[in-house]
């Protein structure tokens, strides 16, 4: 089989009022060593400057192309779009607050050309200044809940462990860098994007699982990550987006004993914890609401996903 290039790549990029990071994204791009097919970046309903922002950078590039979205149809939905319109025959995935290093496609398709069983990389993700490890591959625990390896270490003391590490398999690639093949992975999407953000990488992790392909972490692959810029400003709000896809997560892809059990435990919490945090017993409420108002939607997911375990 002919080896995959990095002029093979498509590199995708969603974007919701990021002007004041975008452009960190976009030029870090044309620092790679190899320079990809494309640039795909989807705009989602920004308020901000950013469409503009992105035609500037089109206009000195033509390898950037800019899908407008007239609203918000969150990262899920974008991604969904971006893969749709991306020709290339690999996805690679850069958040619009992260930055590329020079060899992040290289050495992300070194992985996936010597074993054709890997469908997806998952990179060495850094904190914005490159000293902290935002994530060294992801994992799924039996609640649900994601977890990014060695969040918070630092590279230095960590980069022995960090390269045997490397070629092992790991749950999920964290979104700002993941690097997947479209052969055989086609049926992947798209996604469920009823949810404006998270969870949208854990899904694409388990359906590659089931589609019989491994997602491996890979460390001299590596992306810079300054996350958080579109999330809620409130951290209650955060806490609802988050505990809505964690449950979406677990109607669709765990056993139903386990999705019973933690809502078990989360209504338990929220009932218990109702005098100290006064928002639990709402935030309950609008998460069952959530879940009964898209169950047939989830129940429908989780029937397709199941044939293919």
């Amino acid at each position: 089989m002919t080896a995959l290039t990095v002029e093979q790549v498509s590199v995708i990029i969603v974007n919701y009022n990021g002007e004041n990071v975008l452009p960190k994204a976009l030029s870090s791009l044309k620092d790679l060593a190899e320079s990809p097919l494309e640039v795909v970046v989807v705009d989602n309903g920004s308020s901000d400057h950013s469409v503009d922002l992105i035609k500037e950078f089109a206009s000195n590039d033509p390898k950037i192309r800019l899908i407008a979205l007239g609203s918000n149809l969150g990262v899920a939905g974008g991604r969904n779009v971006g893969v749709e319109v991306a020709t290339g025959e690999i996805w690679a995935f850069l958040d619009a607050d992260g930055r590329a290093l020079p060899d992040w496609l290289a050495e992300a398709l070194k992985v996936l050309n010597g074993d054709q069983s890997i469908g997806a990389v998952a990179p060495l993700v850094l904190m914005d200044d490159g000293h902290l490890i935002n994530g060294a591959g992801s994992f799924l625990d039996r609640s649900g809940h994601g977890r990014d390896r060695f969040w918070g270490e630092t590279v230095a003391s960590l980069e022995p462990e960090l390269v045997g590490l490397s070629g092992e398999d790991c749950d999920y690639a964290m979104g700002c860098g993941m690097v997947i093949r479209r052969d055989g992975l086609e049926s992947l999407w798209p996604l469920d994007e009823d949810l404006l953000k998270w969870h949208d990488d854990t899904e694409i992790g388990i359906r590659i699982r089931r589609l019989g392909y491994r997602t491996v972490f890979w460390a001299p692959s590596r992306v810079l990550h300054d996350p958080g810029h579109s999330d809620p400003r409130s951290r209650e709000a955060r806490h609802l987006q988050a505990e809505k896809a964690r449950f979406r997560l677990l109607v669709k892809y765990y056993p139903l004993t386990t999705c019973v059990r933690e809502l078990s435990y989360y209504l338990l919490h929220a009932a218990s914890g109702s005098r100290r945090r006064p928002q639990a017993l709402l935030e309950a409420r609008e998460v069952l609401s959530d879940l009964r108002q898209s169950w047939r939607h989830l129940i429908s997911i989780r029937r397709q996903w199941r044939k293919r375990s």
